[in-house]
């Protein structure tokens, strides 16, 4: 179980930094129907626990904040082991995005990936090129060409929650890489999680290629924020977040 539990978390920090899109051709957020977010407070929180599996052994908690002004936002992801897995293998994780807030949703403009023990990298977005560079350290270690509506892997939590229609794909842009992803939705569905019981929109971002697929069930009635999240590997690791409070909570 201990060299599981290690295993997971790693698996856990490298889904977080970069989910290996599969690729395919990209249509953007404009083209597919626009973005509507009818109810986005202008700041919120979500807490989560983290385990291994569902009802599985607790591993650690998560924190995600935002905040926007209607023209420019801000959010944060912040993982962290606790307890039998933090004295295992302490893992501090912390995901940034700030960009602008527009008629066709979020724009990027910089995402940062900290770690533990680890050189910060970022994404730098350059709109005006049509380009995203990606950085370790100082040093830019490859980039891409951006299209309307392409997201950070932390954006696209929101992003896909007040889309109106989905596009047939997207770039995702994480610390590591830049893929082209595709997002499915699934089904509505009641969720119960630590935090209630909410109405969902059930949402995977997934791989080509199989290797790796995240999960997301939105809440329709608490401005459609993740109040679970699942990550897969290829080895049977399945990382569950739950939420265990949301603010504002109506």
């Amino acid at each position: 179980m201990n060299a599981t539990m290690i295993r997971a978390m790693m698996v856990f920090a490298v889904a977080l930094t970069f989910p290996v899109f599969g690729m395919m051709p990209a249509t953007g957020w404009a083209q597919a129907g626009g973005w509507s977010p009818a109810k986005w407070p202008e700041k919120g929180e979500v807490a989560y626990q983290v385990a291994l599996g569902f009802g599985g052994l607790s591993v650690g908690q998560a924190r995600h904040t935002w905040s926007h002004d209607g023209s420019q936002y801000r959010m944060r992801l912040a993982v962290e082991t606790t307890g039998v897995a933090a004295a295992l293998r302490k893992l501090g994780y912390v995901q940034q995005s700030e960009g602008d807030v527009g008629e066709n949703g979020l724009r990027p403009r910089r995402f940062d990936v900290t770690q533990l023990g680890k050189t910060p990298e970022m994404a730098l977005f350059d709109w005006d090129k049509a380009r995203v560079g990606i950085y370790r350290g100082t040093r830019e270690r490859r980039s891409a060409s951006l299209t309307a509506g392409d997201q950070d892997i932390l954006s696209v939590w929101h992003q896909i929650g007040h889309a109106e229609r989905l596009p047939e794909g997207l770039l995702a842009v994480g610390n590591k890489d830049a893929r082209r992803a595709r997002i499915t939705h699934l089904e509505d569905d009641d969720t119960r999680v630590p935090a209630g019981s909410f109405a969902t929109r059930h949402f995977r971002i997934h791989s080509e290629d199989g290797q790796i697929a995240i999960d997301l069930w939105l809440a329709r009635d608490r401005y459609m924020v993740p109040v679970r999240a699942v990550l897969d590997d290829t080895k049977s690791v399945t990382l569950v977040l739950e939420a265990t409070s949301i603010s504002p909570d109506k």
